[in-house]
């Protein structure tokens, strides 16, 4: 790695020759990442953007397939908790500066940095010198008992809102699966900040137990779901409606090893866009589905929030 900023070693495959070009991003654009494997479990690469439906609301929408995915930066923003119960977790993530170049693969690329305890702390502003991103981390201690993790999430989207609206905007959620003390935001609020936004959120739970059944966000009323798994395990409630991942780990090689495919996923999904053929207030249910036999979504965006003035993509693209 080049000192002073981050070069990936890693080399990915590109979709992009079998999508076209987006129209450029604006704030009614909405992104809806989705990553698709073979019946045989290895990523789908060959689709194109004929192959995928999307529906608002039930409603065919026309959309368009992003080229080229190296050419948008990644604004990374890392909300790590370190209230409650999380001090033995601590040492698990004290390597991620390293693992960092499955995910950052470009010099334009920034990563910020957001700790909660009873209340969240802005560690570190977007950056892209990895020196000061290692010493951003070397420096997390334990904090109190409690875990704000709504208000840190709350923080971390009103950040993004600022970076640039070409950035692939991704959340990295490293946490329990409750909010214990926040007072500033409650489930419903931030749902609707998280589906206002483009950004991709991806949960990486140290909670030992099972993914919460509740399917892709694809039922007759996701946002009613959304609410009640935010109750049980906010983070995969989250990843599900973002199009991000839920994962958990059980120790520091666990832990490594989710992060590469974070990695992985980030650069090998598909990420389409529409504008809204009917961009009404409110929750809008999103339906993903590719017009082929031999593959599987895994995931997709369930949905999005429209806001009074339809600028609901004000925190940018997803990619």
């Amino acid at each position: 790695m080049l000192k002073g900023s981050w070069v990936s070693l890693a080399m990915f495959l590109t979709l992009g020759s079998y999508g076209q070009t987006i129209a450029p991003i604006n704030s009614g654009t909405v992104w809806v990442p989705a990553l698709v494997e073979l019946k045989s479990g290895k990523i789908a690469y060959d689709l194109s953007v004929d192959d995928f439906s999307i529906k608002d609301n039930g409603i065919e929408q026309q959309i368009v397939l992003q080229s080229d995915m190296g050419a948008q930066p990644i604004s990374l923003l890392f909300v790590i908790q370190t209230g409650h119960n999380s001090a033995t977790q601590l040492g698990k993530i004290s390597r991620l500066p390293d693992l960092l170049d499955s995910i950052l693969t470009s010099p334009q690329d920034q990563i910020a940095i957001v700790t909660f305890d009873s209340s969240p702390h802005f560690l570190q502003a977007f950056t892209a010198n990895s020196d000061t991103v290692s010493s951003s981390f070397a420096s997390i201690l334990p904090g109190n008992s409690a875990a704000a993790l709504f208000d840190a999430m709350h923080m971390a989207i009103s950040s993004l809102s600022k970076a640039a609206p070409e950035n692939h905007k991704v959340i990295v959620l490293i946490s329990g699966e409750h909010d214990h003390g926040s007072v500033g935001s409650d489930s419903g609020s931030l749902i609707r900040e998280v589906s206002s936004s483009n950004a991709s959120v991806y949960s990486l739970s140290f909670t030992p137990g099972r993914k919460e059944l509740f399917g892709k966000l694809r039922s007759l009323n996701p946002l009613a779901v959304t609410g009640g798994v935010m109750q049980r395990n906010a983070g995969e409630a989250l990843a599900q409606l973002t199009g991000g991942d839920f994962f958990r780990f059980d120790n520091e090689r666990d832990f490594e090893d989710r992060i590469g495919d974070i990695g992985n996923h980030i650069h090998n999904r598909y990420n389409l866009a529409f504008q809204p053929s009917n961009p009404r207030p409110g929750f809008h249910s999103l339906q993903v589905e590719v017009r082929q036999s031999r593959v599987n979504i895994i995931s997709a965006r369930g949905g999005y929030w429209a806001s009074d003035d339809s600028r609901f993509g004000s925190a940018g693209g997803s990619k």
